[in-house]
């Protein structure tokens, strides 16, 4: 298997978490006018309950804007500098592999709150979270409970999506390192060919980093209209 087919099925794990993060909140904004009238007393509870979801959301995209931010500069008088500026640029993911980690778990949202929101909304009855929404479906109240629980009931699967993804970032800019190296140093002439190795890397965080931030900005929107 390829480094880019491995990163591109890592991306894959982590873009299913914030899939399932967009299935939640399409749910919350779909009862929002319900449980506005119904039950108003949940309303800062489901704020809270979005705001750990958004953090999430947020940690993911920053995380891959760290590999789609960098580009190479080929213009005349700049080439030489570049292996530098790259290295400068990607420091402290090369000497510390977790480093990357750090930053996406002090970004991401807490599942432990987002459950501590759920069960002061249902006193504790799991089962009864959704029908506070008012989505009229017991089917997709079942799937929604399914994916909640996931969330706020096993924080693991969470650190093995912070790992994927620091895995992820680690393994493109190392594997871009590598192409820019002979002998052991890196060279101006190697530029051109990590280059397109790195657009190959950029282009697979670039999905997920449209998809965190279009998930990031609707549950803000919708946090901004309950509040």
């Amino acid at each position: 298997m390829t480094i880019l087919k491995e990163i591109i099925d890592g991306i894959a794990i982590v873009a299913d978490a914030i899939k399932n993060i967009n299935e939640i909140h399409t749910a919350i904004k779909d009862g929002k006018k319900y449980f506005e009238k119904a039950h108003p007393e949940i309303k800062q509870d489901v704020i809270g309950m979005c705001a750990e979801l958004q953090k999430t959301c947020n940690a993911i995209a920053t995380a891959s804007s760290v590999i789609t931010n960098f580009k190479f500069n080929s213009s005349a008088g700049a080439l030489d500098g570049e292996p530098t500026r790259f290295n400068n640029y990607f420091i402290s993911y090369k000497t510390n592999k977790n480093e990357a980690e750090d930053l996406i778990r002090s970004l991401k949202g807490h599942c432990y709150i987002i459950r501590e929101h759920a069960e002061k909304i249902t006193q504790g009855k799991a089962e009864m979270f959704w029908s506070f929404f008012g989505l009229q479906s017991q089917q997709r109240e079942t799937d929604l409970g399914a994916l909640l629980q996931q969330i706020y009931n096993d924080e693991a699967s969470f650190f093995t999506i912070v790992y994927h993804m620091a895995q992820c970032m680690n393994s493109a800019i190392e594997d871009v390192t590598n192409s820019l190296t002979i002998d052991c140093m890196m060279h101006s002439s190697k530029v051109p060919a990590a280059a397109l190795k790195l657009n190959e890397y950029s282009a697979a965080f670039k999905k997920l980093e449209l998809l965190s931030e279009d998930a990031r900005d609707a549950i803000d929107a919708t946090i901004q209209e309950l509040q």
